[in-house]
């Protein structure tokens, strides 16, 4: 038997599993703050988008864009490097920059995630794009890979870029469910339709990758997808959440969406949203689930304790 359209989508708006409702639930420690070593610029230092791992010797590394005011996407060139015994802990270590972008090669470094696999950090990252008026319209966003022993020194992969996509496609994640990957990004919905977007790429590695497949639409129209960014897809309990940062609706709100599909999470399926930016979410055996909060209003990077409450 087959059903109208409308009805298929009612259907996929009715969980089969419990639905979770994620919860800041204590009060954000200010983990690093750029500004207590570095001077250059004479002004505040900021930090944006981020990533955190968990080395094989128990130390919690973080990475992401580092830059000073006045803030200047197009400027970030850095990414840094910190790190912690303890995910709970109070002042993390500042070990400088991770990776300095390639001059003529690579204009921007900008969000980076990193994951382990097999022995081996990954990093994934966007490098921007060289044309002189890259800035100015939806041009297409450079997504490459580092790989490192030690998370201190990293090697970029002899076939940067990966891909490429419209809209300064970037903000990485990698989710792997069930023997395949898949690679979430912000771009815009295509060259011309402005849209922002998540798209997700699929594959049997982290090297092999299939054409793009547009995850999620939000009706914001900006030429850099900037109502869609810092995507970020958690499995639990039998369903996902797409967490974006709504960073041109309001610059401090993630919001977060259900769905079954990982390829799919209709703008319908809202679950809450949260009042931070860009943010990343962290889970650790010991201490629990964590998000993260960070932006260019604020001096560096705050982690809050996160759980999970049902919605009945």
């Amino acid at each position: 038997m087959k059903f109208p359209l409308i009805i298929l989508l009612l259907l996929n708006c009715i969980p089969s599993f419990a639905q979770l409702i994620p919860e800041i639930s204590g009060p954000f420690v200010h983990i690093f703050n750029p500004n207590d070593l570095r001077k250059e610029g004479d002004s505040s230092w900021y930090t944006n988008d981020h990533t955190f791992i968990k080395g094989e010797d128990g130390t919690w590394h973080a990475y992401g864009i580092i830059h000073h005011l006045p803030v200047a996407p197009w400027k970030e060139t850095r990414l840094f490097h910190i790190s912690a015994k303890s995910i709970k802990q109070g002042k993390w270590e500042d070990h400088g920059y991770a990776l300095t972008a390639k001059p003529g090669v690579e204009r921007v470094l900008w969000a980076p995630y990193v994951m382990h696999e097999k022995g081996t950090y990954y990093m994934f990252y966007n490098v921007g794009n060289m044309q002189k008026n890259a800035p100015d319209y939806a041009s297409w966003g450079q997504l490459c890979m580092a790989a490192s022993k030690d998370l201190y020194t990293w090697e970029r992969h002899k076939r940067n870029p990966l891909f490429s996509d419209p809209g300064h496609a970037r903000d990485s994640y990698i989710m792997h469910y069930k023997g395949k990957y898949y690679y979430y990004y912000t771009r815009t919905y295509s060259e011309t339709d402005l849209r922002s977007a998540v798209a997700v790429r699929t594959g049997p590695d982290l090297f092999h990758w299939s054409g793009p497949q547009i995850a999620h639409v939000q009706p914001y129209e900006v030429y850099w997808g900037g109502d869609a960014e810092s995507p970020f897809v958690i499995q639990k309990d039998g369903l996902f959440y797409l967490f974006i940062c709504k960073a041109m609706t309001e610059y401090n709100l993630t919001a977060v969406y259900w769905s079954k599909d990982p390829e799919n999470f209709p703008i319908e399926n809202l679950v809450c949203t949260l009042p931070v930016h860009a943010a990343e979410i962290i889970y650790d055996k010991k201490d629990g689930w964590f998000i993260s909060n960070t932006g260019w209003d604020k001096k560096g990077l705050y982690l809050a304790p996160l759980r999970w409450k049902s919605a009945k």
